[in-house]
Order: structure tokens, then sequence, then C-alpha cells
């Protein structure tokens, strides 16, 4: 069976965690830890991509890192699924990849921003071994690994300033281009769907069914003035997930090595 390594406040591991659940794909699901779980992600592929990032899908002999390659993958395995990627659609998908994954790292910085200032999110962003009492005393070792996550991913130094010089028009070119239909394409549901609803998920995440979150990490994916400069488009998402995103079985928190498959 293939596993599957992620994050699961990720838009990108949602991204692949969709596209492996609408081809009907079977998987485990692995939490990644952040600092701790580096050296046990690169053990675990000694022969894959150097740097090793999540999401990533580990097969028998093959490697599969990023969410696009792994809805590519998916695609591949599919047993009769309708297509992700038609080939009408790949100008479009290749195009909304490019810009989502531009915003989804805006997203991320804004939101690292925001945990290092919240002492809650950062408990709640601790490993499960460690005991609730020990969260206060464990707190510069969250501050450490949230740290360690925005180096490592070169974050934006002002992620206020980059919402506002490109996430927003982004969204709003999103809205121009769906006027008002279901899907990005005539052909109906597509990746191109999935990738740009995934860039909404810091204006407001999605319910508790389909992206459980601890509440004060809830607190910091929720960018008010975003939901409220965008709430026809939050009501897009939420109607592509209704019928498109079957919800995930409730992942284990992080630290523990117990599957689930989505």
């Amino acid at each position: 069976m293939h596993t599957l390594y992620g994050l699961g406040v990720s838009g990108w591991t949602e991204k692949a965690r969709w596209a492996l659940s609408h081809h009907g794909i079977e998987y485990r699901y692995r939490e990644h830890t952040p600092l701790i779980g580096e050296l046990a992600l690169r053990w675990r592929t000694p022969n894959g991509p150097r740097p090793t990032t999540v999401p990533l899908l580990l097969e028998d002999t093959r490697v599969t890192m990023g969410s696009f390659n792994i809805a590519r993958r998916a695609e591949e395995l599919s047993t009769g699924a309708p297509p992700l990627f038609p080939a009408s659609a790949l100008p479009t998908i290749q195009r909304w990849e490019e810009v989502g994954d531009h915003v989804l790292r805006i997203a991320r910085a804004s939101v690292l921003r925001r945990m290092l200032d919240n002492p809650r999110a950062l408990d709640e962003s601790l490993p499960s071994f460690i005991p609730r009492f020990l969260h206060a005393v464990s707190r510069p070792t969250a501050r450490m690994g949230v740290s360690f996550l925005a180096r490592k991913h070169s974050a934006v130094a002002d992620p206020e300033a980059a919402i506002r010089d490109t996430v927003i028009p982004t969204l709003e070119r999103l809205r121009t281009e769906l006027r008002g239909r279901p899907y990005l394409m005539d052909e109906g549901f597509t990746y191109a769907d999935v990738t740009a609803c995934t860039m909404l998920q810091f204006a407001r995440p999605m319910d508790e069914a389909w992206w459980p979150l601890a509440p004060a990490t809830r607190e910091v994916w929720h960018h008010e003035p975003l939901a409220a400069a965008f709430p026809d488009l939050l009501e897009w998402r939420a109607a592509l997930y209704e019928k498109h995103r079957r919800p995930p079985p409730r992942a284990l928190p992080s630290g523990t090595n117990s599957a689930s498959a989505a």
C-alpha cells in the first residue's frame, strides 16, 4: 500500500489527498512533524529527491514529492474516475498551479508569522507525545519548529504586503474567470479547481468535517479581511467540497504512527 507523508494544515497536502481520494487510491497517511521528523523522512527515502519536503508519496520503489506530481501519479493509478487533467484543461491547470503555489507560499508565511505571536497555537503544534502540562516549557521547541519552517521555505518577510500586492489581485482574477460558473473549465471539475480553491484556505479554513484544526490553529489560519472581501469565492469553494471532496477520516495528532486514508 502507498504511504503519504504530509502536514494536515498544509494546502499542498490537501491537494494531494484530494487527488488520491478522487481517484480512489488507498494509502496510509503519516503526519509529518517539522524539524523532529526531518531525519526520519530522509531515512525512509534514501533514493528520493533532495531537499525532502511533504507531501511525499512513498511506494515500494518509487518516491513522488509535491502535490502536483502526486496528483499526476494518482491519475496514472486511477481505476476509472473522471480525469483531473484532461488535455483541454492543461494550460489552465498549469497557470493556476503556478499562481496557487505562489499564494500558498504567502499563506504559509502569514500563518507562521501569526503562530509566533500566538502561544496557544504554538502549544497545539507540539507533537502529541508531549503532555499538556509540559506545553509551556516546550513552547521554545515549538517556536524553533515554526522558525525552521520559515527558513526552510524562505518565507516572505512582509506577508501582509504580499497579500495586498499578490493574493488579493489573484483572487479577483479567480472571481473574474469563474463568472459565476461552478468550475473554471466548461468541461467540468478539474485539478484547476482543486488548486484554485485551496488558495482560499487561509482566508477561512473549511469546516471541521473537512479540515480539522485545533481552535488556536484555526484562528491563525483565518484572515478576516480576505474572508470579508471574497464571500462569493468561499461559497464556491464550499460547493466544490460538498460535491467533490469526501470528508477525510479525522487525522490522529502529530507524532503518532497510526494510519488513515482520505
